[in-house]
């Protein structure tokens, strides 16, 4: 295992996870709800989610307290809502979750296998121009292979 995939693991000892399929419920049960799409801007005009909130992970600290220029209020007033944050595979999420944990959320967890599996359960998603987005094309995207040279000597 590598050191990222450590520091997950130890992330989950304290991070509750939620399956796309319970989420889909937990959206149509609890509307006070957050989904928090935690992913770069790209990927997020890409696919998304629909009411989604995005963060980029980049300045979800700043995003989380008032008074900085990164603060989203709808945000740094939910200490004790609830909130479910969104990556692409479901590690990113877990780091973000954690973190705000320490920052002093009560009720965060993480979507365990992401927009991946949030796509590969055949739930919509929307791009940036609020367009249902194809979920075999979805699917090519999130799927592909990590190219050669990022791969370890």
């Amino acid at each position: 295992m590598d050191d990222y995939q450590i520091l997950v693991e130890s992330a989950l000892e304290s991070v509750a996870e939620i399956f796309p399929w319970d989420l889909e419920a937990a959206i149509q049960q609890e509307p006070d709800l957050i989904l928090l799409d935690i992913r770069e801007q790209n990927e997020f005009e890409m696919m998304h989610i629909r009411n989604s909130l995005h963060v980029p992970r980049g300045v979800l600290e700043g995003a989380c307290v008032w008074n900085y220029d990164d603060t989203v209020p709808t945000l740094a007033a939910a200490r004790d809502q609830a909130i479910v944050l969104i990556c692409r595979s479901g590690n990113r999420s877990v780091l973000a979750a954690q973190t705000m944990q320490l920052m002093g959320f009560k009720n965060v967890r993480s979507l365990k296998m992401g927009i991946k599996g949030w796509n590969d359960n055949d739930m919509e998603m929307i791009d940036q121009k609020q367009q249902i987005v194809d979920i075999d094309q979805a699917d090519k995207w999130l799927n592909s292979a990590v190219s050669k040279e990022k791969l370890a000597p």
